[in-house]
């Protein structure tokens, strides 16, 4: 990366921090542009170079935190040929939580119903059915509805291990497979999921 690349980078950087500071001491709707600059130490005319309003830095960290979670997903697409692949999903979504936490506990546990968060946990949804191997049905199906109703709960108790930080988060794969395994019986014979 070439230095002014790094230095755009740093400063982009900055707005982003100072943006995310202000957003977790009060409301998006009150954050300033004003208050993003005097915190970044840049003038105006810096900030309006990255971003056209406040709603756009917001965007930003938010679309960054999706892209790490679509690339998380894909670097473990190749592991779901083996027969552990949940381990390998859990650690590296323990890893994107640590190294995020920051963004991530507000955005998906304290505001759980933005559209960020519902978007993130889709994606965890659609991954972790992959996993188990359920194979894709019509949106709106039983079946459907059922395997989008179970990953829901597996997504959701996922993001409360995470948040609670009170152990390893591979140390669910035992529950969260026996779950999967004791579902799977009432899924094959009531809602012919295969």
């Amino acid at each position: 990366m070439s230095e002014y690349a790094a230095a755009r980078s740093r400063t982009r950087k900055k707005i982003e921090d100072a943006f995310w500071s202000l957003y977790l001491e009060k409301e998006f709707r009150r954050v300033t542009v004003r208050e993003i600059i005097q915190k970044a130490g840049i003038h105006r005319s810096t900030f309006y170079q990255y971003f056209e309003s406040v709603g756009d830095v917001f965007d930003a960290i938010k679309e960054h935190q999706l892209l790490l979670l679509k690339e998380t997903c894909q670097i473990t697409e190749h592991d779901r040929l083996s027969h552990d692949s949940h381990t390998h999903l859990l650690a590296a979504l323990q890893k994107l939580f640590d190294e995020n936490r920051l963004y991530l506990k507000p955005l998906l546990v304290d505001y759980h119903s933005s559209s960020f968060s519902l978007e993130y946990r889709q994606i965890l949804k659609e991954n972790l059915e992959k996993d188990i191997g359920f194979r894709n049905y019509p949106r709106e199906s039983d079946a459907w509805f059922m395997i989008d109703t179970l990953t829901g709960g597996l997504v959701e108790m996922l993001f409360h291990f995470l948040d609670k930080k009170q152990f390893n988060i591979q140390k669910t794969y035992p529950l969260i497979n026996t779950m999967v395994e004791a579902a799977r019986p009432v899924l094959r014979r009531d809602f012919e999921v295969s």
